[in-house]
């Protein structure tokens, strides 16, 4: 089976995830995450990967039939990214981009909400995540304590994972405008030549 549009088998676009070389500014430190250990674009493969092979049937299987409600949505989000991986196509990185950052702004605002609310009301904070059974007071305190760890260690990876997509669209944009620049570079070079050997 081939895709019509640049008739490249669509298996080759799956096996693409699973090459993590890269071929443009890979020592570039702007391109880098988790401490400067992986490239922003392996990161985005790996990421996709858990989409695929993780969330996707964890939700399936313990979320029916809710999850086939947004399944479609999802099937093709990852699809458009694997597309712009595979193409190196930043403005196909942008829904990705725009979905992460939805993600982590909606739970920013719920973590907000439900640090007020244990401001005044912890049973209420601990009954929203099904721990309001705990009675002893320290035995509370250390629930509320593990919640809200939980909660930011969730918000900090949401966040992370925004940063890598937004990282390898900046990337991809920032590699082909670095092709086109070197483009006109040589051709500016090569004008310059033929203008010298051209006889006066």
């Amino acid at each position: 089976m081939v895709l019509f549009f640049d008739k490249v088998p669509i298996k080759e676009y799956f096996t693409k995830l699973f090459n993590f070389y890269v071929d443009f500014q890979a020592e570039n430190p702007k391109y880098r995450c988790v401490f400067g250990k992986c490239h922003v674009v392996n990161a985005s493969k790996v990421l996709l990967l858990l989409e695929i092979f993780l969330v996707i049937p964890i939700y399936m299987l313990f979320l029916f039939p809710w999850w086939l409600m947004w399944i479609g949505f999802h099937l093709v989000l990852i699809l458009v990214t694997i597309y712009a991986l595979r193409k190196k196509k930043h403005r196909f990185m942008w829904p990705m981009v725009l979905f992460t950052l939805s993600q982590f702004l909606i739970w920013g605002l719920l973590t907000v909400i439900q640090l007020l609310i244990a401001f005044f009301d912890t049973q209420s904070f601990l009954n929203f995540y099904s721990q309001g059974h705990h009675e002893e007071f320290f035995e509370k305190a250390l629930v509320v304590i593990v919640v809200k760890l939980l909660v930011f260690a969730i918000g900090a990876f949401l966040f992370w994972r925004f940063s890598v997509y937004y990282a390898t669209k900046n990337y991809y944009s920032d590699r082909l405008e670095g092709q086109v620049s070197a483009t006109e570079e040589s051709k500016g070079l090569e004008g310059v030549a033929q203008k010298l050997l051209q006889p006066v």
